[in-house]
This record gives C-alpha cells, structure tokens and sequence, in this order.
C-alpha cells in the first residue's frame, strides 16, 4: 500500500512555539522502562540494540534533570501476577495480541515470539533498569494492558495527588503502550509531552516513527531531548 503523507512541520513547529511549559506543573511518566524490552540477557521482546541504548541513555539523562528540578518521577509497567499468568491474560486480554502469541507469531521482525510468561512479578525482565530508578520514584507495577491507566492508581495519582498539568512521557512500545497511555493522558485534560529520544518500538523503527507522526498531529507534543531540556533549563 503507498499513500502520499502531507508534510506537516510547519503546523507542529507553531504547535512547538504555543507549548507554554511550566516545570512547576510537570511529572514525568516511564512506560515499561523494562530489561523485558531493554535487556538482551532477560529479554524476550528487547527492542534493537541502537534504539535500547539511544533510549536508556537519553532517558537517564532526562530523568536526573527532571529531579534536579523537583519534577516528580513515576514508573508505570507490568509485573504480572501469577493468577493473571495462570488465566492466560495476556496485554490486559488484548485479543490480538493473544491471538499471534497463540499461533506464534512475533510481532517484532527481528525476534522470534515469546515463549516465557510476560514479566512475571519478581522477573529480571520484570525490573525497571537500575541506571533509571532513585530512592524518590514512585512506582505503579499493575499495569495490566497497553494503558497505564487502566486498572491502575496513576490516575488518582495525578488528580489528587501530584496535580500535575504537563505529563513528560517515555518509555516502550512506542506504537502501543505510549500510544494508547498518551491518548488517555490527552483525554483526561493533561498536556503530554513524548520525548522522541526516550521511546521506541520492538516493532522497528517504522512503526515507532508512525506512532510519534500520528501523536504529533492530534494529541501530544512531541520533542527531542535537547528540545526539551532547552525548555526545562529556561
């Protein structure tokens, strides 16, 4: 299938300009930030390896700015209970998901389909990477499907709680988890912010860069790193 894509910089540069960010009214969001995704040794559905150190690197470096200035920092992901294991729950109980692991189907190209059980609680793959935690994170290890709000106290976390207006996301699968964790932030009245530099898709990088070009046209801003850090620094 070929479609003709419209060139649409000059509209997110504006959306860039209008973007009135205060760190006063920031957190930050990890999206499973997991050695499931991020780790060759545990793994099972680690993204490429350019695209976990770009990652791991570029989001240690965002995560100790954001605390060197008091924005809060919180890991949402899936550490998945052995009652959720043994009903077969797979992505929440996302049916197309369930269905390629039942026929064993892989949805990253350059890895064969998952054998083990998804990030079982106390898994290696399970951790999020020490480089990225510190004694002040808060950590919301239900996550159960694609939306880190689903099921979930992220959302009483942010309302009553943290209050925040701007929600500075990263973390993996681009195309799914942030995607869908993006829209819902969008939907609830926050103003999210994907840093470009601190996601990526096991599903390569074509579909991470369609995720960000859709996110970037209708509900997010979406920013480098150093973009980002120029506005944090100002």
């Amino acid at each position: 299938m070929s479609i003709d894509v419209e060139d649409r910089s000059a509209f997110k540069a504006r959306m860039k300009e209008a973007l009135n960010f205060d760190k006063r009214r920031a957190a930050v969001l990890t999206i499973d930030m997991q050695r499931e995704y991020l780790d060759e040794s545990v793994g099972q559905s680690v993204v490429k390896p350019d695209a976990a150190a770009r990652v791991l690197n570029a989001t240690k470096v965002l995560l100790d700015a954001c605390r060197g200035e008091g924005i809060p920092v919180i890991h949402a992901y899936v550490a998945r209970q052995q009652h959720d294991i043994d009903a077969g729950i797979v992505s929440g109980g996302l049916a197309y998901i369930k269905a390629a692991q039942e026929i064993g189907a892989s949805q990253a190209p350059h890895r064969p389909a998952r054998t083990r059980p998804d990030r079982p609680v106390g898994s290696p793959e399970a951790e999020v990477p020490a480089a990225l935690v510190a004694p002040s994170d808060i950590h919301i290890t239900d996550k159960k499907g694609l939306d880190s709000f689903a099921h979930t106290e992220l959302g009483f976390l942010l309302d009553r709680v943290l209050q925040p207006k701007f929600l500075i996301m990263t973390g993996i699968n681009t195309d799914t988890c942030v995607y869908s964790t993006t829209f819902t932030a969008a939907n609830a009245g926050y103003a999210p912010i994907v840093i470009s530099d601190c996601v990526a898709s096991m599903r390569g990088r074509d579909s991470h860069e369609m995720a960000l070009e859709l996110m970037s046209r209708s509900i997010a801003w979406v920013l480098m790193l150093d973009e980002f850090l120029e506005r944090l620094r100002a």
